[in-house]
């Protein structure tokens, strides 16, 4: 790698975007009992909302207090990493009409009953991607 390689450069909206609408896959963070949680989801965007399932549990409920949460999603070659965070707000959506509209690309991985439906609204979204230096 020379020393004219950019070596971190920032995405820009467009490119985060992108990114997320090619991947299902993320991490959450939201807050429980006063402790940052982290959970895999698997997701679709449905605009500029991010849109997922979950069930009953202590993220659901977390997610009715504190609706504050971070999404992260990444990925990597040999030459490249990639990384997208967004910050935004989370809320059920309730009507059978808009949940059949923005659940209409999501598709759970795992067989199990995840009966709410919740969408976050992105308030600020960041990328970076990364020359991965080669070892040697």
């Amino acid at each position: 790698m020379s020393k004219d390689t950019v070596v971190v450069r920032k995405l820009d909206k467009s490119e985060c975007w992108d990114f997320l609408g090619r991947s299902t896959f993320a991490r959450l963070a939201y807050h429980l009992r006063g402790h940052t949680r982290i959970a895999p989801i698997n997701y679709a965007l449905d605009g500029q909302r991010i849109i997922f399932r979950t069930a009953e549990g202590s993220k659901f409920y977390a997610l009715k207090v504190e609706d504050r949460v971070a999404l992260e999603i990444d990925e990597h070659d040999a030459a490249t990493a990639r990384s997208v965070v967004i910050q935004g707000h989370v809320s059920e959506i309730l009507q059978p009409e808009e949940i059949k509209d923005a659940t209409v690309h999501l598709r759970p991985w795992v067989r199990t009953e995840k009966k709410h439906v919740l969408a976050i609204a992105v308030d600020k979204i960041t990328g970076r991607e990364f020359a991965i230096t080669p070892h040697g």
